[in-house]
C-alpha cells in the first residue's frame, strides 16, 4: 500500500487517501492550552496570514475530514511511550485529544476526540478543544478504494 502522508518539510502534510492538505502541528502544541471555537477560527486566520506552507486558504475541517484522520488500530507512539490517541505519527501530537470541526448548531460546535473516536457538541465559547488546519476539498470517493464494501 502506498504511503498515506507526504511530508512537504514545511509544516504541511498531504493525505494521499483524501487529497487533503493538513497542518502537521496543531494549536495546543503551539499554545499549551485548549481554546474556544472562536479562538480556533482566529488561529486559522493566523495560519492564513502567515501563509503556512505557502498557502493562505486554511480552514477548520469538516466532521468527515476530521474523522478521516482517526485510525482505530493505530495508537500514537512518541518518545518510547504509547498514547491512546489514534492518529498517524506523521502528525505532531502531544496533549490535546479533542479537535474542533467546522460543524456548528446554534451556539455549539462539534469536537472530535482522538482518544475514543467520538464526537461531542460543546458550547462555541467553551475552552474545550484544539485545532489543526486543513485545506483543499476531500473527495470521499477516494476513500472507497481503501475501505471496500463488505462481501455479502
Amino acid at each position: 500500500m502506498e504511503q498515506r502522508y507526504l511530508d512537504h518539510d514545511n509544516g504541511v502534510l498531504t493525505d494521499s487517501w483524501t487529497g487533503l492538505m493538513w497542518q502537521e502541528s496543531y494549536a495546543y502544541a503551539e499554545t499549551g492550552s485548549y481554546m474556544s471555537w472562536h479562538e480556533a477560527n482566529g488561529y486559522i486566520a493566523r495560519l492564513n496570514r502567515d501563509s503556512l506552507g505557502g498557502h493562505s486558504d486554511w480552514r477548520l475541517p469538516s466532521k468527515l475530514e476530521m474523522q478521516s484522520l482517526y485510525e482505530p488500530d493505530h495508537p500514537f507512539q512518541s518518545k518510547g511511550k504509547t498514547y491512546a490517541l489514534h492518529i498517524d505519527p506523521a502528525f505532531e501530537i502531544g496533549y490535546g485529544s479533542c479537535f474542533w470541526t467546522s460543524k456548528t448548531r446554534l451556539s455549539a460546535a462539534l469536537g472530535f476526540e482522538f482518544d475514543v473516536g467520538d464526537m461531542h457538541w460543546y458550547p462555541q465559547a467553551s475552552v474545550s478543544a484544539t485545532v489543526r488546519g486543513v485545506r483543499l476539498r476531500m473527495d470521499p470517493m477516494k476513500l472507497l478504494r481503501f475501505f471496500p464494501a463488505p462481501k455479502p
